[in-house]
């Protein structure tokens, strides 16, 4: 009978099925509430992992109404208060990190991303939860020469904010752990774009809004220095392939595409097919109103846009090589012109 009833079930679909039901793995996400981390979150629950996301703010949970998403409530600064989270994972994604431009306390910087790594990177290695992916920014790597900067070009300028202190600190972090038997990649974005609430974080995707709305006309400088951009989703992407194939104790660059800022904006005339007049400005004007945003700051404490560290890099040359992460992770960033049109119809639809 019992023999008969189970052929029955098997003839008729109804058989559980438990790697349809749970085919994937079990990841542990810090920041995935920000910028790169909604796009990664979506990205592993699509694929069918469960995925536990770690945040401080309890209402960010209606970001992910997936079933494979489980909303935590804790801090990397308190240790005790994540480990019930990243229990049974296979994986950790470390993206969390304060990230602000302005520093009214530089500790605040160094308290989370470094004393945070080191207090993620513990609980990894006690709880077993497997490789830690880390996601640092190419803000720390080498301003290029003749050829773009790569993951070895020794870097010949110091850094410019706490930021980027922090996050080289946290990067030695990673490569100590990993010279004592943990597991770890890091990997470096250059400047995102794409999908996602336009605040701090998504500076370009705001710059590329108000030129769609004829509210953008600064040309910063000459035009002529270079940045790297990428499209988030190809970080999403870089993000999922150094878990599955990075070396251990190696970064990755996951860049986009070269552009001279006066190139950036030719493109972006091209795909909205609108022409703004831009006005170039000089970095010594540009000098001038970040004085003035200090003044203000302290008269009336309101927050600068940005500082006079953050004005430095303007000096340089930002391009970058991906060339690693393409030969080793089957990386593939977006071409420029179609990681906008998606940039846009998402700013037009939400979607």
């Amino acid at each position: 009978m019992i023999i008969f009833l189970t052929a029955i079930i098997k003839k008729s679909g109804l058989q559980h099925n438990t790697e349809m039901i749970n085919p994937g793995k079990c990841y542990f996400v810090t920041g995935g509430t920000g910028f790169i981390g909604q796009r990664l979150v979506q990205r592993l629950a699509a694929e069918g992992n469960r995925v536990h996301v770690l945040s401080r703010d309890p209402g960010k949970s209606t970001l992910f109404p997936q079933p494979e998403v489980h909303f935590f409530t804790g801090d990397i600064l308190d240790i005790d208060s994540f480990k019930d989270a990243m229990q049974g994972c296979n994986g950790v994604y470390h993206l969390a990190a304060y990230a602000r431009s302005w520093p009214e306390n530089e500790k605040i910087f160094f308290d989370y991303n470094v004393q945070g790594t080191q207090n993620v990177l513990q609980a990894a290695k006690e709880l077993g939860a497997g490789r830690v992916v880390f996601c640092s920014t190419a803000g720390i790597l080498s301003p290029a020469s003749e050829s773009p900067a790569n993951e070895n070009t020794p870097r010949n300028i110091p850094f410019f904010t706490p930021y980027e202190k922090s996050k080289y600190r946290a990067e030695q972090l990673i490569k100590e752990t990993v010279q004592r038997g943990q597991d770890a990649v890091i990997v470096n974005p250059s400047r995102l774009f794409g999908p996602g609430a336009l605040n701090e974080s998504n500076s370009v995707t705001k710059i590329i809004h108000k030129y769609m709305q004829s509210k953008w006309h600064i040309l910063p400088g000459n035009g002529k220095r270079y940045g790297n951009y990428v499209f988030v989703d190809d970080v999403a992407e870089g993000l999922i392939l150094a878990m599955k194939k990075g070396r251990s104790g190696e970064r990755y660059i996951l860049g986009g595409t070269d552009l001279t800022y006066s190139r950036f904006f030719q493109e972006l005339a091209a795909v909205t097919g609108k022409n703004n007049i831009l006005i170039p400005l000089p970095l010594f004007f540009m000098q001038f109103i970040v004085f003035l945003m200090m003044v203000l700051y302290r008269l009336f404490h309101i927050r600068p846009l940005i500082t006079h560290e953050w004005l430095k890099k303007y000096l340089y040359d930002w391009k970058l090589s991906s060339e690693k992460a393409t030969r080793e992770l089957g990386y593939q960033p977006s071409s420029f012109p179609d990681a906008l049109r998606k940039t846009l119809l998402y700013l037009q639809t939400g979607t």
